[in-house]
């Protein structure tokens, strides 16, 4: 993971092509990758915060939000706009607004997918946030990675490792609010799974 600012808009093929540890591999594949960026969420262009609602879908793959079991007010997912003050030098990114709540992945099609990278910041940049990914394969095993954010103003790129390829759904979810603070995040770059090598 690395600090950076993040510049909106960005093609599948320019946030592949900075990707360079994944090496000729990834940009051989990229012609089938997009990114997942949340520029289209107009309300996000003029408001700090927006209400999204529970799922969001663009380009060939939905989010999904589920609350915590315990939550009584269940809010949903937000887009956060470049007027949100933690948004350093961000785009139009997206926040689980609950606590504890989790954010789903699937591809529209039912096909495995590939998740390849995503930026991640503290959603109020007020303390650090470890956020744990739980990717889920066609045959039922899981695969797991947690990502530790430094509580500083500003995104980070997260790189998945190659077992994070062909999956069905990825599952990550938001801090308790508390001892983990929440995060946003942007720029997913998903691609149709990979074949084996």
């Amino acid at each position: 993971m690395w600090n950076r600012p993040v510049i909106a808009p960005r093609t599948a093929a320019r946030v592949a092509a900075g990707l360079v540890g994944l090496g000729g591999f990834l940009l051989r594949q990229a012609a089938g990758a997009t990114v997942l960026d949340f520029e289209n969420i107009a309300c996000a262009r003029t408001q700090p915060i927006c209400n999204v609602g529970t799922s969001y879908s663009a380009r060939g793959y939905t989010l999904r939000y589920t609350p915590a079991p315990d939550d009584e007010h269940p809010i949903g997912f937000h887009a956060i706009g470049r007027l949100w003050a933690p948004n350093v030098g961000g785009s139009i990114a997206m926040l689980a607004n609950s606590c504890n709540a989790s954010t789903t992945l699937t591809a529209d099609s039912g096909k495995p997918f590939s998740l390849l990278a995503l930026d991640l910041a503290e959603a109020n940049a007020d303390g650090p946030s470890v956020v744990e990914f739980v990717g889920t394969k066609s045959d039922g095993s899981q695969v797991r990675m947690t990502a530790n954010l430094d509580g500083k103003p500003g995104w980070q790129r997260v790189v998945l490792p190659s077992v994070f390829y062909n999956l069905v759904s990825l599952t990550w979810v938001q801090g308790d609010c508390v001892n983990n603070k929440s995060h946003m995040f942007d720029n997913l770059l998903v691609m149709p799974g990979i074949a084996p090598r």
